[in-house]
């Protein structure tokens, strides 16, 4: 397995580690909730140096994407982010993209760890201008998230800026001579910050940061803060599907043409939702099979975990679209018992 440049630092703190896409990855430092509550009250910070990060630079780079990516990339201002698809010519998801636009001819790109290398491989073999200069900087960068009502404060007393970036924006910056990045991308929850700073700075900045106030909290509640707001995963629920069954259309301009675009993979009327259990100990479980009010089987669960702080599961499940409205009440069975489910 792969290790980020803060694993040293994740044994050092007493992290459980474990195998995330392949990367041996912090999965609980103390009490999940305790980790639950800091970024509910306080200051959360997540080592995601696992993600793909890509540059693409020179002449041409924004009609490049263009032609690539679903999104309208000249709608995406410079010094804002865009969320945009990489599809494959057959129109099926490779993954979704987090694109930072420092300009016309340069753009920052991120994606998923499960999918780093293939959207690398992808993005090369499909650059046509020779001007362009594609560089893979996953290993070379650490990647820090940030969340919870003091984490613009926690980051302030480390990074020393006037202004942060809002949601939907970024900024760059040195630090001891070195180039950093810092986006409100929400790649951990809507309101996350995210640090970008070369490998080697990493563990002196998640040092300091817990030193102003942040406090380590690992994959397992990652995944939760997911399925809370009912975000799809590329790997885990999205695989194999087209844009629109994955929820995802509206990440897609009707009136250009990129790679995948007008193919539609899905021929089942089905699609992606997200469900929360009826009440407390009711837990889901990825397989499960998903149930109308007429006991009709309409879909199974992709992904799942329960709330560290209520005890309710949160689920993404694969259904019949006719059964997608929010509020509709079905039933998941799991562990032998009928549980009630709400689509969110």
């Amino acid at each position: 397995m792969k290790e980020t440049p803060l694993t040293p630092l994740h044994r050092r703190l007493g992290a459980g580690l474990s195998n995330e896409a392949g990367w041996n990855m912090p999965q609980q430092y103390t009490d999940l909730i305790e980790e639950h509550m800091a970024t509910r009250s306080a200051c959360g910070i997540f080592d995601i140096s696992h993600v793909g990060k890509f540059r693409l630079t020179g002449n041409g780079a924004l009609e490049q994407l263009e032609q690539l990516l679903s999104n309208r990339i000249s709608d995406c201002c410079d010094g804002h982010t865009q969320q945009t698809l990489l599809l494959t010519d057959k129109g099926m998801i490779m993954d979704r993209i987090t694109l930072c636009r420092e300009s016309a001819g340069r753009f920052f790109l991120i994606g998923s760890a499960s999918q780093a290398d293939a959207d690398f491989d992808s993005l090369q073999r499909s650059i046509r201008h020779g001007s362009l200069k594609l560089e893979n900087e996953t290993d070379r960068l650490c990647a820090i998230a940030l969340l919870g009502p003091d984490a613009d404060k926690v980051l302030s007393k480390v990074h020393f800026a006037a202004e942060l970036p809002q949601r939907g924006e970024f900024c760059s910056f040195r630090r001891g001579g070195q180039q950093c990045l810092l986006t409100r991308a929400g790649l951990v929850s809507d309101e996350s910050l995210e640090l970008f700073c070369p490998a080697a700075t990493g563990i002196a900045w998640f040092e300091q940061l817990m030193t102003a106030g942040a406090i380590p909290c690992g994959s397992r509640l990652r995944e939760f803060l997911r399925l809370e707001r009912g975000r799809a995963d590329v790997e885990k629920d999205a695989e194999a599907l087209g844009a629109e069954s994955a929820g995802w259309g509206n990440l897609c301009a009707n009136d250009k043409k990129y790679t995948g675009a007008g193919v539609h993979p899905e021929n089942d009327n089905s699609c992606l939702v997200s469900l929360h259990s009826g009440s407390p100990g009711h837990k889901f479980a990825p397989g499960d099979a998903v149930h109308d009010s007429d006991g009709h089987h309409i879909g199974n669960i992709t992904s799942s975990c329960n709330s560290p702080a209520n005890g309710h599961g949160y689920a993404i499940a694969y259904v019949k679209s006719e059964h997608s409205a929010p509020g509709t009440h079905l039933w998941v069975q799991s562990g032998g018992n009928a549980v009630p489910a709400q689509v969110r």
